[in-house]
């Protein structure tokens, strides 16, 4: 009995397997994409005094601005620091006293994590002062928003 050998090389189909396994990884990476802040935002600010609303609009030039519960709107800036994480940080957002008088400002900046295109999660330090510059201290403050 004579045994059949081919003679067909086996590189061809290694090839081809190696080839069918990166455009699949490459098909996988082509849907896969970075979420952006870039929008209008609202949510929450959570402070030691409980939380109080808000609304955060995030530009493509870097610029952001926030609109507090006491209709004061502050810019700030935001820049990316990772794969759906941003900074963003505000100096000098205007507090008012229950009958409308300026008396402090808050400094803050935000470490912020993005979890899909319409969710974000953030937290940092907030420095108050007196409208004099009187430094009141430091807590940690988080945001919670939503697209929209």
């Amino acid at each position: 009995m004579k045994t059949f050998t081919s003679k067909r090389p086996t590189f061809p189909v290694r090839l081809g397997a190696v080839t069918a396994v990166a455009l699949l990884a490459l098909a996988g990476t082509a849907g896969a994409t970075t979420c952006t802040p870039v929008g209008n935002w609202t949510g929450h600010v959570t402070r030691t005094d409980g939380d109080h609303p808000t609304t955060l609009s995030f530009k493509a030039n870097g610029s952001v601005f926030i609109t507090n519960e006491q209709n004061t709107t502050t810019k700030g800036s935001w820049w990316p620091t990772g794969t759906n994480k941003f900074h963003f940080r505000f100096r000098g957002e205007k507090i008012y006293d229950e009958n409308g008088a300026y008396f402090a400002y808050v400094d803050f900046d935000q470490d912020a994590v993005q979890s899909g295109p319409n969710s974000v999660t953030s937290a940092g330090p907030s420095t108050f002062f007196l409208a004099d510059g009187t430094d009141l201290g430091t807590s940690t403050v988080s945001f919670t928003l939503t697209r929209g």
